[in-house]
């Protein structure tokens, strides 16, 4: 499990010019979504000097292969703490080198939700980010007794105060947000 505040905003960053706004967030982690291995390590580096942990979708980093090396570089070179994927042996490689694992489980109709469901059930990771956290809400019990033994966070296409209160309501410990309005909301 991920220590985290329960209803915690995890600011999304996709946009270089919202980084500054990311690291004024109540949250302690702050996902990279859109760098390149280029210009990760100075990103990092900000994130850690404003007292923030760094999270990064390490399928989506550009210029980088997700292999056992390359998450112990993220680990070592770039002081990541967590990553986000679709692979439950990239999973493994992050926890073996002492990051996070958090698999990303995609609702996009029956096959891909009943695939996800079977990995999660083999994999054993940290946290899970059911995606689109816009239908997060409505297979919460599928995901709920996985509760016990790693985070849910809820993300993707959540746009509203709203929207964010009932996905935290029903269960989501915490979620990813691209929209920074929702950053820095109270709780």
């Amino acid at each position: 499990m991920i220590d985290i505040p329960e209803r915690t905003v995890i600011p999304s960053v996709r946009h270089l010019k919202e980084l500054e706004t990311a690291l004024t967030s109540t949250s302690p982690y702050v996902l990279l979504t859109n760098v390149h291995i280029g210009n990760l390590e100075a990103l990092a580096k900000k994130c850690i000097d404003s007292g923030h942990k760094v999270l990064v979708h390490c399928d989506l980093i550009g210029g980088f292969k997700p292999d056992r090396e390359g998450i112990r570089l993220l680990k070592n070179m770039f002081g990541v703490s967590g990553v986000l994927t679709q692979s439950a042996q990239v999973v493994s490689y992050a926890q073996k080198a002492g990051m996070f694992g958090i698999l990303r489980v995609f609702i996009m109709d029956s096959r891909s939700l009943e695939k996800g469901i079977q990995i999660l059930q083999e994999a054993r990771p940290d946290g899970i980010e059911v995606l689109p956290g816009a239908l997060a809400d409505r297979y919460w019990d599928l995901f709920e007794p996985f509760e016990e033994k790693t985070t849910l966070i809820a993300g993707g296409m959540i746009v509203t105060e709203k929207e964010r209160d009932h996905l935290f309501d029903r269960g989501y410990r915490a979620m990813t947000a691209s929209s920074p309005g929702l950053w820095n909301l109270t709780r």
